[in-house]
């Protein structure tokens, strides 16, 4: 079975307590989970208890999304901390991915050494860096990060969606996580099964069989059930017998 979930960001909009989201995931028979902390205080005031990291560690795979507000990484005290609380989740949980945003990343070698399991997402058009094949062919030739595809993300700087699949060429083996969600007239991260862009973000989804998924789409009030419900058994119909780069 696809290693399918995801993001807590995705019930962002409906005043749901952190902990109540992970476990409306899991009951959706979601088998991934990113915990996503917006800004550096998010992140540190949060407190895992013994009966959260049970839960949590019924998923398959767990990813947490590093802040990506209010925040540069470099060598200074916020990085620090967010690193110092990084890696206590590692040691609570198994972490197998923690997102950042290379836009917001001025000492990628501090990061790095650090030892956490960095992934490197790639940005929407609105950032100057992170989006190009340029920026992460150097990123591939000078640090071991592995590496995240934001199909909405690949989309919005080409809607032919060639530049997704040449990012995924590019990343290959590095290549850990896909962060996946569409877009509507009214919606740019929108559940895929609902997308007006469905066809095209499926091109990444074919490519990429066996990388764990992490649907991005937001709930808005509604049947959340069953428009998750929905997306999973749209992310499951592509079949592992499609070769990935």
């Amino acid at each position: 079975m696809e290693t399918i979930g995801f993001s807590t960001a995705c019930l962002w909009r409906l005043n749901i307590p952190f902990y109540e989201k992970i476990k409306c995931f899991s009951s959706f028979g979601a088998n991934a989970l990113e915990l996503c902390y917006v800004t550096p205080t998010e992140l540190n005031e949060f407190k895992l208890t013994s009966e959260m990291i049970a839960d949590i560690k019924k998923f398959d795979y767990i990813s947490i999304h590093a802040p990506f507000k209010e925040v540069r990484y470099k060598r200074d005290v916020t990085t620090k901390n967010i690193i110092e609380k990084l890696c206590l989740f590692c040691e609570q949980l198994s972490i197998q991915g923690i997102v950042i945003h290379p836009d917001i990343t001025d000492d990628f070698k501090y990061l790095e050494k650090s030892g956490l399991p960095f992934l490197v997402e790639n940005m929407d058009y609105r950032k100057k860096f992170g989006k190009t094949p340029e920026h992460f062919r150097g990123l591939i030739k000078e640090y071991n990060f592995g590496f995240v595809l934001d199909t909405q993300h690949a989309y919005e700087n080409d809607a032919t969606m060639k530049l997704g699949i040449e990012l995924i060429s590019i990343m290959g083996d590095r290549l850990k996580e896909l962060h996946v969600s569409g877009r509507t007239q009214s919606e740019i991260h929108s559940l895929v099964h609902a997308s007006d862009n469905r066809d095209l973000i499926q091109q990444a989804l074919k490519l990429c069989i066996g990388v764990p998924k992490i649907v991005e789409g937001y709930f808005s009030s509604g049947n959340i059930r069953q428009s998750a419900s929905n997306e999973l058994k749209f992310m499951r119909k592509f079949e592992p017998r499609i070769k990935r780069f």
